[in-house]
């Protein structure tokens, strides 16, 4: 199952490259992910406040799959925000302070 998600999200993406603008992409993206984050969180809650058993019941076995369907939706498109902002996160992590507080003081001369 994980695979044809992964795929059909590729897809998506691709087809959203081609036919959207990339600010409505980014917003369209960002936006699925913290949907699926907001759910797999409440998943995580409901089983917490249900008190959980060794041994599963029926109630608890549909949030089990809610937790693991969009559990596994935040994963994929968790590695599509990653490389959709890859340059943003690169820079981030790989620019030293002193570029920055160089490209600060000149924004602030101009």
């Amino acid at each position: 199952m994980e695979l044809y998600l992964f795929l059909s999200f590729v897809l998506l993406y691709f087809l959203t490259s081609f036919f959207v603008k990339p600010t409505v992409q980014h917003k369209i993206w960002t936006f699925a992910f913290i949907i699926a984050f907001v759910v797999t969180s409440m998943s995580i809650g409901f089983l917490r406040v249900n008190q959980q058993d060794v041994m599963m019941s029926a109630s608890q076995l549909n949030w089990y799959y809610m937790l693991y369907l969009f559990g596994s939706m935040a994963v994929v498109l968790g590695a599509i925000n990653l490389w959709m902002y890859r340059k943003a996160i690169w820079k981030t992590l790989f620019t030293s302070s002193d570029a920055e507080e160089d490209e600060e003081e000149e924004a602030y001369n101009r």
